[in-house]
């Protein structure tokens, strides 16, 4: 089976392999590391369970140290075992950082380390209440998709939740109860730690962008990933509200096939958490099926707002963040995807509604590997696209141009957006979803910066889906964001980053985050960068950031509003990275 593409799609695009650690033999080195790794944050006096494994050895004991600038460091209950619960110390240390080291008994020489930034924010103004999450990513077994709520006391304790997780190893999903901690710094950065009764424990790092959303990445040695956290609307738990139109993406993989794969879809809700009136559209690598169909219900919502839908089929789960909006799982045999469903209201909907400026986003997995593209257009109340920019990267080749003469058409709700020029052959054709303009598909808790649509890829050479974002008024690029970025190299290995920007002097960026390169976990980096606006195409910057000292990227920012940028990875070469991601203001 093609490595490339049975790795190859997420909700934003795919991943490729995490190496595997194996014991050995008797005459090998005693080794050790960790299965459950430190945060990259941790609250003062918050508590988080660790746990290490030694290799080569039958004694399989651990000591565990830590250290730091000052006299309190935290301690561990118990300081042996393969497992211990770490508890930071009441005050910040000197250095902000303290370092845990898991020392193997059995060879003093085997140790591995991990750094804790410790931080004094309040838990309690930043996760308050039940919300559902989102990510996809890659564990040891390949790509994998999870979906769920936890609930948190505002105090640093997850009491309660629910998860539902699909990999390779478990197609048909394992739905777990949770429970665990969380800790928030004062720029919005920090972590929470769960643990599920099924597939065990999960680190999560998380960038809070206003008090009801987050961005946030699997932050661990068992995933790589990237997602989102919002906060749930406890009034919108019942059947009755999922009613009226609604547009969905999903993007995935065939596993029967190994191939990229993605759904577009039009539907009604049928006020019993079903949808009827479905227009189903599928790209299964390249081959495009567009079919008629109904989801009945199968069960909920419960109390976390699960529901199960299936066609007799195909299944699919949805975790419900408010009427507006649905986090969509598929919990089938056939295809494993993760994506969203927004409300397209109760007024009528036409191209007309995308009259005017845009930005749009698209992730994409082509034969070459991951591809991401960027870009801007405006146009009129009939869908004629008068001035359009975009950039592609595929698979490390970039490209931009303009896009002039593209068209947007619909019917109803459900259209095309097919581009003109030359920038990319294999970029050209899209399905198009309206939602309603009340709707924030970048942070759908937000109730300003709505309307859109959703996309779905129909190109031959391209599978993946990506949004259009109404540009709001002038905008400057300037102030304070939470930033997510899920990114490829040319061998599909997969770099994911959470962290906290400020954009200053229309030029500079700084900022802090934290990242997750293909299991390598970087707490803490230090984010600098340059960019400047490109003055033909009012809304799109150029730049590069460095993320402490191991990498610069080269991007393109697409700016919506003051508080919602897009962005492409731009580089080239065998080394690039490609990928797409967004800045949302805090």
């Amino acid at each position: 089976m093609n490595r490339r593409l049975l790795f190859a799609i997420l909700v934003s695009f795919t991943v490729a392999s995490l190496a595997a650690c194996g014991g050995g033999s008797s005459s090998n080195p005693v080794e050790i590391s960790f299965n459950q790794s430190p945060p990259a944050d941790l609250q003062t006096s918050g508590m988080v369970p660790l746990a290490a494994t030694v290799f080569n050895s039958s004694n399989t004991g651990v000591n565990w140290t830590v250290s730091c600038g000052s006299a309190d460091c935290g301690s561990f209950n118990p300081t042996s075992g393969a497992s211990t619960t770490y508890t930071a110390p009441a005050t910040v240390p000197s250095g902000n950082t303290v370092t845990i080291t898991a020392t193997a008994a059995a060879d003093s020489s085997a140790s591995v380390m991990g750094t804790i930034t410790i931080t004094s924010g309040s838990t309690g103004t930043a996760l308050n209440g039940q919300y559902v999450f989102a990510i996809t990513g890659l564990d040891s077994s390949g790509v994998y998709v999870a979906a769920g709520t936890i609930v948190a006391d505002g105090n640093g304790n997850i009491t309660g939740g629910e998860e539902d997780f699909c990999d390779l190893a478990n197609p048909t999903c394992l739905v777990g109860l949770l429970s665990g901690n969380f800790s928030t710094g004062s720029d919005g950065r920090g972590s929470i730690n769960i643990t599920s009764s099924t597939i065990g424990s999960q680190t999560l790092e998380l960038v809070v962008t206003s008090s009801s959303h987050a961005l946030i990445i699997e932050f661990d040695s068992f995933a790589t990933a990237s997602g989102t956290l919002d906060l749930q609307d406890a009034n919108a738990l019942n059947a009755s509200v999922i009613s009226g139109g609604y547009s969905m993406t999903v993007n995935g993989i065939d596993l029967g096939l190994g191939v990229p794969n993605a759904f577009g879809a039009e539907m009604t809700g049928d006020g019993s958490g079903g949808f009827d009136n479905v227009t189903l559209d599928e790209n299964d690598e390249g081959t495009l099926i567009t079919v008629s169909d109904t989801f009945l219900v199968q069960s909920g919502p419960d109390t976390f707002g699960r529901v199960t839908v299936s066609d007799g089929s195909l299944v699919f789960g949805y975790y419900i963040v408010n009427a507006k909006a649905l986090r969509v799982i598929e919990l089938d045999e056939f295809f494993q995807s993760l994506g969203s469903a927004y409300t397209e209201g109760s007024g009528s909907l036409s191209v007309a509604n995308l009259v005017g400026n845009s930005v749009f986003t698209v992730a994409d997995q082509s034969p070459m590997g991951a591809a991401g593209v960027g870009g801007e257009f405006t146009a009129d109340s009939s869908g004629n696209v008068s001035a359009g920019f975009m950039d592609v990267n595929d698979d490390g080749s970039a490209s931009n141009g303009s896009i002039s003469g593209s068209a947007l058409t619909t019917v109803g709700a459900r259209g095309t957006f097919t581009l003109s020029g030359s920038v990319s052959s294999d970029v050209t054709s899209f399905e198009v979803y309206l939602v309603d303009p009340g709707v924030n598909i970048l942070d759908p808790t937000q109730s300003t910066g709505g309307g859109g649509a959703l996309l779905l890829d129909t190109d031959a050479n391209e599978v993946g889906t990506g949004a259009i974002i109404p540009r709001a008024g002038s905008s400057s690029f300037n102030g304070s964001y939470g930033e997510g970025l899920q990114v490829f190299d040319t061998s599909l290995d997969e770099l994911d980053m959470t962290g906290q920007t400020t954009a200053s002097g229309s030029s500079s960026l700084t900022g802090t985050a934290d990242v997750n390169e293909d299991g390598t976990l970087l707490p803490a980096q230090t984010l600098t960068g340059m960019f400047s606006a490109d003055g033909s195409n009012p809304g799109r910057f150029t730049g590069s950031l460095t993320v402490g000292t191991f990498r610069t990227i080269n991007l393109v920012y697409y700016q919506a509003s003051n508080s919602q940028i897009v962005v492409v990875d731009v580089d080239t070469g065998g080394s690039a990275i490609i990928g797409t991601g967004v800045l949302l203001g805090q």
